[in-house]
């Protein structure tokens, strides 16, 4: 099945200038796509799909709930970096509404400029994302001491 993916994206790579079909795979996995018929509706709902979870991510983070492990994520980041994710944050919600913009009014000219537009940015959100995950990270790793009091878990 990926032949014919790969074939019908080259075509369409031609005509709209779309981004190397191993770039795109090896990020959004649009070699597991199962049919080629609207296949830029498709690889635009993989990248949605990784908007989405990023978003989800970046909520908790920055509205943290009852959840420990979300209170405990949200004091590692001083205001300054919090106002910096809520940049980031707000620049993935504009992108997830474009992309269900497009799922309600799909065009395939729309759909391509959408993927090249995201794509061209996808670097600098992954590095972005990617110095907020390491950070909670090494955050986890740290000893846990009396400064950071979690509140009430009663």
């Amino acid at each position: 099945m990926e032949g014919k993916i790969r074939k019908k994206y080259n075509e369409l790579k031609k005509k709209y200038s779309l981004p190397d079909f191993e770039e795109l795979n090896k990020e959004f996995e649009i070699s597991t796509i199962e049919h080629e018929d609207f296949l830029l509706r498709q690889i635009r709902k993989k990248i949605a799909d990784k908007i989405n979870k990023m978003c989800e991510f970046l909520e908790d983070l920055l509205s943290p709930d009852n959840s420990i492990a979300n209170i405990y994520e949200y004091k590692a980041f001083d205001d300054d970096e919090k106002k910096d994710i809520f940049k980031l944050y707000k620049k993935l919600k504009v992108l997830e509404k474009l992309a269900l913009e497009l799922s309600l009014n799909p065009d395939e000219a729309k759909e391509a400029e959408f993927i090249n537009n995201f794509f061209n940015s996808w670097d600098k959100i992954k590095s972005e994302m990617t110095t907020i995950i390491k950070k909670i990270k090494t955050f986890w790793e740290q000893e846990t001491s009396k400064t950071h009091n979690l509140g009430y878990f009663g």
